[in-house]
């Protein structure tokens, strides 16, 4: 039992070990922030997909990068001009 528990303790040490320079790692990296944002709209359009396209390739180019992947979507619902139309917002 105290050969487990040594080997226990051996196994902890090093992970305590591993830890601690993980951490002196995080404190030497620079700290950085954001100082510009910028959204570049792609249509999905055979003939109008290169204009959004070079447009990231040149955002890229300046030094911007992905913060994160999405899809914005333009959305219209048409209506018979008769119809009466809810007027408020809904998700």
């Amino acid at each position: 039992m105290e050969k487990e528990n040594d080997s226990k303790i051996e196994e902890l040490e090093k992970c305590i070990d591993k830890h601690g320079k993980d951490i002196k790692k995080l404190k030497k990296k620079s700290q950085r922030k954001m100082t510009a944002m910028k959204f570049v709209g792609v249509i999905f359009d055979p003939e109008k997909f290169k204009t959004g396209e070079a447009e990231i390739n040149d955002a890229l180019a300046d030094g911007f990068f992905e913060t994160g992947g999405g899809i914005v979507i333009a959305l219209g619902k048409w209506e018979n001009k008769g119809k009466t139309v809810k007027k408020e917002w809904t998700n």
